[in-house]
């Protein structure tokens, strides 16, 4: 049996996904051992899945050599980010050591560093013809944190008074702002292998969102419009799976408005409709091939769940 260890960044409240990897290891017959970074030893839901290791925080510059010690040390064969600063960490590791016995999944550095910066990002969304959200003169307005994540330090403005008022309270020079307008807001988790061919993906419609976060969601089969729109970002140098997030509007005309190149909040709902991205990321490990999976379309309604530690 073929031993495998790795290495998650940030995934402390990730139960359904590990939980995943442990079934596509199973199902391999791969002996499967995981470990998690994160930047305290409180107790994390994963610590019945996951041995956790306390690192420092991934834009700390003591962080590169932390990674490739630890990758060392407890002979790790694979690395997934979780997390947006995460994703810029792993991919500046990636770029800067040769560790041939580890896979680390993720992007190129230009992809993850532009992506992780939201007005980078909508530079890159623009010179490459990308439909993105503008700033004109109308109103109401959405100003977002440049390097924000998971709705948090956003805000919305009426009108012009509404956005001088807030301009005193906080730096508008690290936010963005965008026109706003409300629309149907979808998710597409993604997987492209090492070779950047397209496996497949899941067009998912948020249907409640708490935090950033989906909780229900429900998919479909994509329309011409968004199969187009995933083909061609799909062409970009992206690793493992790709969370691209937009908004479509009646006149079906589409906005993209984040790309996170790792697992999404809501994956498993694509790993349950047939895209099984864990089980993918062990194959590449082993050199196995992949077949196109047969997609099946599926509602997801996440429920809390409680973990006790004693103290």
């Amino acid at each position: 049996m073929k031993n495998i260890n790795i290495l998650f960044l940030g995934a402390s409240k990730r139960t359904s996904l590990l939980e995943r990897f442990n079934a596509a290891a199973l199902e391999l017959g791969v002996k499967l051992k995981m470990y998690s970074c994160e930047i305290n030893d409180d107790f994390c839901p994963i610590s019945h899945l996951a041995q956790i290791l306390v690192g420092p925080k991934f834009s700390d510059s003591s962080f590169l050599s932390w990674l490739d010690n630890t990758i060392k040390g407890e002979k790790i064969n694979i690395v997934i980010p979780n997390m947006d600063q995460a994703t810029v960490a792993l991919a500046k590791y990636n770029e800067h050591y040769n560790n041939s016995n580890c896979w680390c999944v993720i992007s190129s550095y230009d992809l993850c560093k532009k992506m992780n910066d939201k007005i980078l990002a909508d530079e890159f969304f623009k010179e490459n013809n990308i439909s993105t959200f503008e700033n004109t003169e109308f109103y109401p307005k959405i100003i977002k944190e440049r390097f924000g994540f998971g709705a948090k330090g956003q805000y919305i403005v009426n009108n012009k008074m509404e956005y001088n008022l807030l301009s005193k309270k906080i730096s508008i020079k690290n936010y963005i702002v965008q026109d706003y307008r409300k629309g149907k807001e979808s998710t597409v988790d993604i997987y492209i292998s090492k070779k950047h061919d397209l496996i497949g993906y899941v067009v998912r419609d948020r249907v409640l969102v708490s935090d950033g976060e989906v909780m229900n969601c429900t998919t479909r089969i994509p329309e011409y419009r968004e199969r187009e729109l995933i083909e061609k970002l799909a062409k970009y140098s992206w690793v493992g799976c790709i969370t691209l997030q937009y908004i479509t509007y009646p006149d079906k005309s589409l906005k993209v408005v984040e790309i996170n190149p790792r697992f999404g909040g809501g994956a498993t709902c694509a790993i349950e409709c047939g895209l099984n991205m864990p089980k993918y990321v062990i194959q590449e490990f082993l050199g196995e091939r992949i077949d196109i999976p047969d997609i099946k379309q599926l509602k997801m309604v996440r429920a809390r769940r409680d973990f006790f530690h004693e103290i």
